[in-house]
C-alpha cells in the first residue's frame, strides 16, 4: 500500500517540476511574438546560483503573466523557455526592457552566453539594437531548452518575443522613429522658448527650457534612447540616470511653476508644500548614492505623484483667484498627469506591461510641452498691451514736457528783454531748458527704442508660431496613419495555413480601406512637413541672432549683408503680398557698431512697407527691391533700398529727418525713426542720399566706409 503512495508522490513531484513551462513551437507563421505565458521564472534573492545549480532545481513557476514583473527584487531573475523550431528560418530571443544591467543568455546543450545588459558598454552588444536581442541558433526540428538570468537596478520586467530578425528590425525602426519625432518635437519647444527668453527676459521661459530639456531626457531614457544615441559607453551614468532625471525634472518643473503662475502672488501657502517635496527629493537622492536603489525608486515615484497632484490642484487654486494663464496650465498637466499615473501603475505591477502604458507618458509631455508653450508664448500679449500702456503714457509726457518747454521758452524771452543787464543769470537758464529739452529728448528716443523692441517680440512669436504649427498640426494624421499601418500588421500576423486566402483576401480590402498608397504618401508629406517647421525655426533663429547681436564698446568688424538678411527674415510677416528683391553683392565687413547698423536696416524697410501699403491695397503689386556692392575707389559699401510706394512730397523733405516730424498718420508713428536713422549713419561717417518722387516711390541709399 506504501509503495503505491510513494510512486504517486514521486509523479507528482517530476510533473511539479517539469509542467511548468509550456512548450514554444515556431512553425512557417511565426514573425514576432510574446512568449511571456510560456516561460517559467525563478528568483535567486541571494543572487549567487550558477546554471547548473538552477537547472537543477524545480524551483521554476510557470509565468501567470504575459510580462512579469518583479520590482525591484534586489536578486538574479532567471527564465527558462523551451523551444521547439519547426521551420528552416533563424529566430532571435528580444528582450524588451532596455534599462536592464545585467542579462545572460545560455544554451543548456552547449552552454553558450551571450551577456549585455547597461553595465557594459552599448557597442559590444552581438546585434545593435534598443532592446536586447540573442541569436537563439536552432536548427529546423530542433528542440533546445534555453535560460537567461537578468539583474537590475531598476524595475525588472521582462517583456519577451521570439521573432525572425527582419521583424524585430523594423519594430526596432518604428520605435526610433516615434522617438526620434519626440525629440524633434522637444527641440523646436527648446529653441522656441529660448528665443522668447532672449527677448523678454522673464525668467518663466529659462525655467522652461530648463524643464523641457531635464524632461525630454527623463523619456527618453526609460526607453533607451540616450544609452543609445548620447552615452553609449556610459554605463554608471545610465544606471543612475533612471533615478536623476525624474529628481531633476521634478525640482525645475516646481520652479517653472512657481515662476509662471506667480504662486508667491496667487497661492503662498503652496510654497511651503513644495519645500516638503524638495526635502523628500533630497533623501531620494542620497538613497540613490548609497545604491539603496528600492526605496529611492518607491520614493521618487511618490513624490512625482504628490507634486502632479499639488501642481494640478494649485493651478485650479490659482485659476479661481484670477490668473487666467492657469488654464493652459490645467489642461497641460492633466494630460500628463494621465501619463504619470499610467507609467507608476505600470512600475508597481497593477498595469500590464504594454504600448499603452510604455508610451502614454511619452504622448502625455509632448502635449504638456505644446500647450505650456502656448500659453507662454500668451504671455507675449500681456506684455504687448504693457508695453503700449507705458508708451502712451510716455507720449502723453512728453507732449506735457514739449508744452512746458514752450512755456518756458516764451517765459525766457521776456527775460532776456527784461534782463539785460542780468546776462550771466538768464544764460544760465538757458542752459539749463535747454539741457531739460536735451534730456527729454533722449528720454524719447530711448523709449522709440523700447517701442520697436515690442513691435519686434510680438512679429517673432506670431512668425515662430506658424513653423510650430507645422508640427502640432500634423501630430494626431501621423497617430492615425500608424494607428492603420499597426491594424494592417495585426491583420497579417493572423495569417496561417488554414485561413491563408480568407485572410489574405480580408487583408486586401483592408488596404483599399485605408488607401495604402496614399497613406504612405501622407506619411512622407508628414514628415516632410516637421522637417520644415524646423528648419523654417531654425532660419528665424538665425536670424534673431544676427539681428540681436550687441554693440560693444569700440566697433567691430561686421558683414552687412547678413544684417540686411537678418532684418527681412524679422518682418516676414508684415511683407504680405509685396514683391522683395534683393541683389546683395560681395561685399568686405565694415568697422561698425552692427546692432545700430541693423536698426536703421529695419526703420527703412519697415517704412517702405508702410509706403507700398499706402498706395497698394496688402502690398498687391508693391516692390521693395535691396542691394549692396562694394566701391573700390573709395573704400566704401553702397546700401539702396527702392520703394515704389507713395513717395514723401518735396516739400517734406527737408523735415524728414527732424525729431517727431512723421507724415502718418496720428498713432501710427513717432516722427522719431529718421531722426535715429540720421544720428546712426553720421555717427559712422557715413552719408544718406534721398530721391523720391510723389507716388512713385522713394530710394535710400548709404554709403559707408569700410573703417570709419
Amino acid at each position: 500500500m506504501n509503495a503505491p503512495i510513494k510512486l504517486i508522490t514521486l509523479l507528482l513531484i517530476v510533473i511539479s517540476g517539469f509542467g511548468f513551462s509550456q512548450e514554444i513551437v515556431i512553425d512557417d507563421s511565426f514573425e514576432r511574438e510574446s512568449i511571456g505565458h510560456n516561460i517559467a521564472v525563478y528568483l535567486d534573492k541571494s543572487g549567487e546560483l550558477t546554471l547548473d545549480e538552477v537547472s537543477e532545481l524545480n524551483a521554476f513557476e510557470k509565468s501567470s503573466e504575459e510580462v512579469p514583473n518583479f520590482g525591484i527584487s534586489g536578486g538574479n531573475v532567471w527564465v527558462k523557455m523551451i523551444v521547439t523550431n519547426q521551420t528552416s528560418q533563424s529566430y532571435f530571443l528580444e528582450v524588451a526592457q532596455p534599462t536592464l544591467d545585467v542579462v545572460a543568455f545560455y544554451d543548456e546543450k552547449n552552454d553558450f552566453v551571450s551577456i549585455q545588459g547597461d553595465q557594459f558598454s552599448y557597442y559590444k552588444r552581438d546585434i545593435q539594437f534598443n532592446h536586447f536581442v540573442f541569436d537563439l541558433k536552432i536548427e529546423k526540428n530542433q528542440t533546445k531548452t534555453f535560460y537567461l538570468k537578468i539583474n537590475s537596478s531598476n524595475q525588472v520586467q521582462i517583456p519577451l518575443y521570439i521573432g525572425t530578425y527582419e521583424k524585430i528590425d523594423e519594430v526596432n525602426q518604428q520605435l526610433i522613429v516615434f522617438l526620434s519625432i519626440f525629440f524633434g518635437l522637444m527641440i523646436a519647444m527648446i529653441l522656441y522658448n529660448l528665443v522668447i527668453y532672449i527677448f523678454v527676459k522673464d525668467n518663466s521661459y529659462l525655467y522652461y527650457v530648463l524643464y523641457i530639456i531635464i524632461l525630454m531626457f527623463t523619456q527618453l531614457t526609460p526607453h533607451g534612447y540616450t544609452f543609445q544615441f548620447f552615452w553609449p559607453e556610459s554605463t554608471d551614468f545610465t544606471q543612475y540616470s533612471m533615478f536623476l532625471f525624474p529628481i531633476a525634472v521634478g525640482v525645475t518643473g516646481i520652479f517653472f511653476f512657481n515662476s509662471f503662475l506667480n504662486t508667491k502672488k496667487y497661492a503662498p501657502k503652496i510654497i511651503w508644500v513644495f519645500r516638503f517635496y524638495f526635502v523628500l527629493y533630497a533623501i531620494s537622492s542620497v538613497l540613490v548614492i548609497l545604491n539603496e536603489f528600492k526605496g529611492a525608486y518607491t520614493l521618487i515615484d511618490l513624490t512625482a505623484m504628490m507634486v502632479a497632484l499639488t501642481m494640478l490642484i494649485g493651478a485650479a487654486i490659482i485659476l479661481r483667484r484670477g490668473n487666467k494663464t492657469a488654464i493652459y496650465f490645467l489642461l497641460a498637466w492633466s494630460m500628463f498627469l494621465v501619463g504619470i499615473v499610467f507609467w507608476v501603475l505600470k512600475d508597481t505591477g497593477v498595469l500590464p506591461h504594454n504600448n499603452l502604458t510604455n508610451y502614454t507618458m511619452l504622448l502625455g509631455a509632448a502635449l504638456e510641452t505644446i500647450l505650456l508653450s502656448i500659453g507662454l508664448a500668451n504671455r507675449i500679449n500681456i506684455y504687448r498691451a504693457e508695453k503700449d500702456l507705458s508708451r502712451f503714457n510716455e507720449i502723453k509726457a512728453l507732449k506735457e514736457n514739449e508744452r512746458l518747454i514752450s512755456e518756458q521758452n516764451i517765459v525766457l524771452e521776456q527775460k532776456v528783454k527784461e534782463r539785460t543787464n542780468e546776462l550771466v543769470v538768464v544764460n544760465e537758464e538757458l542752459e539749463e531748458a535747454l539741457n531739460s529739452v536735451m534730456e527729454a529728448q533722449s528720454k524719447l528716443l530711448e523709449s522709440e527704442k523700447m517701442a520697436s523692441l515690442g513691435h519686434l517680440t510680438a512679429g517673432i512669436a506670431h512668425e515662430i508660431n506658424n513653423p510650430i504649427n507645422f508640427v502640432s498640426s500634423n501630430i494626431e494624421p501621423l497617430k492615425r496613419d500608424l494607428k492603420d499601418i499597426e491594424n494592417l500588421l495585426l491583420l497579417y500576423s493572423t495569417l496561417d495555413e488554414k485561413n491563408f486566402n480568407s485572410k489574405l483576401k480580408e487583408i486586401e480590402k483592408f488596404k483599399e480601406d485605408i488607401e495604402l498608397p496614399y497613406l504612405k504618401n501622407e506619411l512622407k508629406e508628414i514628415i516632410t512637413n516637421i522637417e520644415e517647421g524646423a528648419r523654417r525655426t531654425g532660419d528665424i533663429v538665425k536670424g534673431l541672432k544676427t539681428f540681436s547681436r550687441d554693440d560693444h564698446k569700440s566697433k567691430v568688424a561686421s558683414d552687412i549683408n547678413k544684417g540686411i538678411e537678418s532684418s527681412l527674415t524679422l518682418v516676414q510677416n508684415k511683407l504680405g503680398s509685396i514683391e522683395v528683391e534683393t541683389d546683395l553683392k560681395e561685399t568686405p565687413q565694415i568697422l561698425c557698431y552692427p546692432g545700430k547698423l541693423n536698426q536703421v536696416f529695419m526703420n527703412i524697410i519697415v517704412n517702405a512697407i508702410d509706403a507700398i501699403k499706402s498706395k497698394y491695397e496688402n502690398g498687391e503689386g508693391g516692390k521693395l527691391v535691396i542691394s549692396s556692392h562694394y566701391e573700390e575707389s573709395n573704400q566704401s559699401i553702397v546700401i539702396s533700398f527702392k520703394d515704389n510706394g507713395v513717395g514723401i512730397p518735396q516739400k517734406l523733405v527737408n523735415k524728414i529727418y527732424d525729431p517727431f516730424f512723421t507724415t502718418k498718420d496720428v498713432g501710427k508713428g513717432t516722427g522719431l525713426g529718421l531722426s535715429i536713422v540720421y544720428k546712426i549713419i553720421e555717427n559712422h561717417k557715413g552719408e544718406i542720399i534721398l530721391d523720391t518722387d510723389e507716388q512713385v516711390g522713394t530710394t535710400f541709399t548709404f554709403i559707408l566706409p569700410v573703417v570709419s
